[in-house]
């Protein structure tokens, strides 16, 4: 077992985990990703259906962790994430206004859109993260203030059940559930949120943080078998939804046992510890803020030219390019306006720094 200096430090494969999941997330939104039904699953469902648990898991891990040790953390959290939520809100807010004409919503209903479009749906489609990240953060935490962790655990997989109902609509046309979703889905449009779907791999990443360190049996013996079992239950599960598609395939039961072993895996490693990899850990969150800019900006570009349904791969691709190169330029600028800043601080007269190095 690793001590608890190792688990709190570095955490490198976790870092290009997370980056490649941000790639995942590029790759999910790229529509159709293969013409073959299984490869096209495989890629959008096996593998890029498990980049949000590993978001989820690991700031809900981080946050549990740090607010043990500083009890006005999770304010100072939250006043943080909503700036950040706000700021990029408000850079795709045109996007926004784009949706929800296509929509056909009356332009007097915009402003009444907007706040729904933001404490629910986000403002574009991969900002749900937030008010989901929110709503799930406030729900666990108050029933874990309440009830144990397997009454908590119960909870989180009875809403996670229901809100599958969406991934698993296919089989249950018919049905009394399907109507009872059918008609939540006309009023909420998607299960894909803070009640259903976040509270789970939130409550996930609470558990590691208060467990990983200890000796609980279940985090210690045999995770890797865990976790090549769960993956082979994520294959079946993928399978049995390609047989009968729902409206939407967030809802996967096995990425819940296969994200909390593969996050056991990444804390506890201590592979590549000498290795600094934060650089790629802020161009993973870029790649999740900037890439849709890109992406609904190529596809138009290319209709103007008349490329229609260009996608998978290729739109991928040239995503993942120019998001990488502006990434890299605003690093570049911020990295030069750092120096500008700090460099005149440093030779101006009287600077303890260099009086120290004369008096040598």
């Amino acid at each position: 077992m690793e001590t608890s200096q190792t688990i709190k430090n570095n955490f490198p494969l976790l870092d290009l985990t997370q980056y490649a999941a941000s790639l995942f997330v590029i790759l999910a939104h790229c529509d159709r990703l293969a013409e073959n039904d299984f490869i096209h699953f495989f890629l959008k469902v096996c593998c890029a259906r498990l980049a949000v648990p590993i978001f989820l898991i690991g700031s809900s891990y981080f946050f549990r962790s740090k607010q043990k040790k500083n009890t006005t953390y999770p304010s100072n959290f939250f006043k943080r994430q909503w700036k950040t939520y706000l700021f990029w809100s408000l850079i795709y807010l045109p996007y926004g206004i784009l949706f929800i004409q296509d929509l056909g919503i009356p332009s007097n209903l915009y402003l009444a859109a907007l706040p729904i479009g933001l404490a629910y749906l986000g403002v574009c489609y991969h900002l749900w993260y937030f008010p989901a990240l929110f709503l799930g953060l406030w729900l666990v935490r108050k029933w874990l203030r309440r009830f144990n962790y397997p009454i908590a655990l119960c909870i989180c997989l009875l809403l996670f059940a229901l809100g599958a109902t969406e991934t698993y609509s296919g089989y249950l046309q018919g049905t009394l559930i399907y109507d009872l979703y059918a008609f939540y889905n006309q009023l909420f449009m998607t299960t894909r949120n803070g009640l259903f779907y976040t509270p789970i791999f939130i409550l996930i990443g609470f558990f590691l943080a208060d467990y990983l360190e200890g000796n609980h049996t279940f985090l210690q013996r045999n995770i890797p078998v865990k976790f090549g079992i769960s993956l082979i239950l994520l294959g079946i599960e993928t399978l049995i939804i390609c047989l009968r598609q729902g409206d939407d395939k967030n809802f996967l039961f096995s990425l819940i046992p296969v994200s909390l072993f593969l996050m056991i895996l990444l804390l506890r490693s201590k592979a590549l510890q000498s290795r600094n990899f934060s650089h790629l850990r802020k161009s993973a969150q870029y790649l999740f803020f900037l890439h849709p800019a890109f992406l609904e900006t190529t596809k138009w570009f290319l209709a103007q030219l008349g490329v229609q349904k260009f996608q998978g791969i290729p739109l991928f691709l040239i995503t993942f390019v120019l998001t990488t190169l502006s990434i890299e330029i605003l690093f570049f600028i911020k990295k030069r306006l750092a120096c500008r800043t700090i460099l005149p601080q440093i030779i101006q007269p009287g600077n303890k720094f260099l009086t120290s190095r004369r008096k040598l």
